[in-house]
């Protein structure tokens, strides 16, 4: 799953945590990934068609991607928020850990068999990359409603506090559609740094949209 994993992080933003937060907490076990490949710590091969909806052979990744170790990231992670921003109190703690738990679950309906549930442990995966409309279809549907709750919950603060949701948008769209109808990337590292680039960019807009726009509760 790509843009779909946005749509809890829109979801819970614009109260206790902010849009960017959200994005940046529910791509956090890829974020891990992207480093671990460039590394040599888990790894990826790169095969046109492997599914109906990209290429990638994510045959290693229990670090980052076992259910054990998403657990572990997910603690760490809501635990680090709450010292680093203590004004979302315990609950933003809370929803933080829970986005990026969310990378798991989405994940798993999404991924062939290739989560382990614990180092060497068996693999799991509903496979629904396997059926391209299906899974364009959740990608979009999860994160048109994250982001339209999203839009009811805060106010904007002027016309660019229109424009930049719109923006964030549209550029997620394009990098679903060019992921899911686009070419394979030329092996594992352009996959890693297409993925960093691709998560910088989108908390940067949507740091961008917190900043046009404000809680209605305010």
């Amino acid at each position: 799953m790509f843009i779909g994993h946005y749509g809890p992080a829109a979801g819970f933003a614009g109260g206790r945590i902010k849009l960017w937060h959200g994005f940046i907490a529910v791509q956090f076990l890829d974020i891990l990934w992207a480093p671990a490949v460039l590394l040599g710590v888990e790894h990826v091969r790169i095969v046109e068609g492997y599914t109906a909806s990209n290429h990638f052979d994510l045959y290693h990744m229990p670090y980052t991607h076992s259910l054990l170790m998403a657990i572990v990231w997910s603690v760490v992670a809501g635990g680090a928020y709450r010292v680093l921003w203590r004004r979302a109190g315990m609950l933003g703690a809370l929803l933080i850990g829970s986005l990026v738990f969310s990378h798991w679950v989405l994940d798993f309906f999404m991924h062939k068999p290739d989560l382990a549930l614990w180092f060497g442990g068996p693999k799991v995966g509903l496979s629904l990359w396997d059926n391209r409309p299906l899974a364009v279809g959740m990608e979009f549907t999860l994160v048109i409603a994250g982001l339209g709750y999203y839009l009811t919950r805060t106010q904007s603060k002027g016309v660019f506090g229109l424009v930049a949701p719109a923006i964030l948008f549209a550029l997620m769209a394009l990098a679903q559609i060019f992921g899911n109808f686009g070419p394979p990337p030329a092996d594992a590292a352009q996959a890693a740094y297409s993925a960093i680039t691709a998560y910088i960019v989108f908390a940067a807009l949507a740091a961008w949209v917190d900043a046009t726009r404000l809680p209605k509760s305010r």
